[in-house]
């Protein structure tokens, strides 16, 4: 088999593999970026909480390893076209600074075997990355609200309809739950299972209605649908429309379901 043929065949594999975890997949695919146009070996595309988002992947059926300087020029092109994640699959494995470089950044160093021998924990992985940028994405969000101006801030704050804090109306309570979110999923990433979870509607409450959460699945379905309801929560503050809405009219019904079927579930 010449080598054009089995690259071929390889990022073919990849798209496939993709495809089977819930992405739409191209192989191939031309995206323009702010400074020019990447041909991208497959691009993957899903959706998380309703935000799309896109991974690009580069694929080296190599006999030797990636180096440094292959990671450096692939995180300019990640960034350069506003991809969420970047992929690299090499079966001849990293150079020690290409392992290096990859570190700390969205940029994630595999191959076929060790992505199908432990995919639940590499897809957990990614995901657990996207979740960590996005709470922090949205702490600085509510963190910007006390730069405004006081005439601004106190209009903001007055469309707060989030869970009160000892008292008070403002989003105190909502960056807690972030904080404790960002804790319980960096312990699930050290595998310390179960992590505790905590509910909005227990902002205020720190001697119970904590939940114990024991698995990955688990954990990623409230992280995300606790992210959009305080998205929702932002957005109304910043927004102008109806100031009379409940904060759980703006959780999704699936969190609301699962929370009211664990509570009536009787403790061992």
């Amino acid at each position: 088999m010449n080598q054009g043929k089995e690259w071929e065949e390889y990022q073919t594999k990849v798209s496939e593999i993709l495809s089977q975890f819930g992405f739409a997949t191209k192989v191939e695919e031309v995206i323009e970026g702010a400074r020019g146009r990447h041909e991208i070996d497959v691009t993957a595309r899903i959706r998380y909480a309703g935000i799309e988002q896109l991974w690009i992947v580069e694929c080296k059926k190599w006999k030797r390893p990636v180096p440094k300087e292959r990671i450096l020029a692939f995180s300019s092109i990640v960034d350069d076209v506003g991809a969420d994640r970047g992929l690299i699959f090499a079966e001849g494995g990293f150079q020690a600074g290409a392992v290096r470089a990859s570190r700390n950044t969205s940029i994630t160093l595999t191959n076929l075997t060790d992505f199908l021998n432990n995919s639940a924990s590499e897809l957990s992985s990614i995901k657990v990355s996207d979740l960590v940028r996005r709470i922090a994405g949205l702490e600085n969000k509510f963190h910007s609200i006390w730069a405004l101006g006081v005439a601004d801030q106190n209009r903001v704050n007055s469309r707060y309809v989030g869970p009160e804090s000892f008292g008070l109306k403002q989003p105190i309570a909502v960056m807690a739950c972030l904080s404790m979110l960002k804790d319980s999923l960096e312990a699930a990433s050290f595998d310390r299972w179960p992590v505790p979870y905590r509910p909005l509607d227990q902002a205020e409450d720190y001697s119970n209605g904590l939940i114990d959460v024991k698995n990955w699945d688990g954990l990623l379905f409230v992280a995300e649908k606790t992210l959009e309801t305080c998205d929702r929560i932002y957005d109304h503050m910043i927004g102008d429309g109806n100031s009379h809405i409940r904060w759980q009219d703006l959780q999704p019904p699936e969190l609301t379901d699962l929370l009211a079927a664990i509570r009536e579930i009787p403790s061992d």
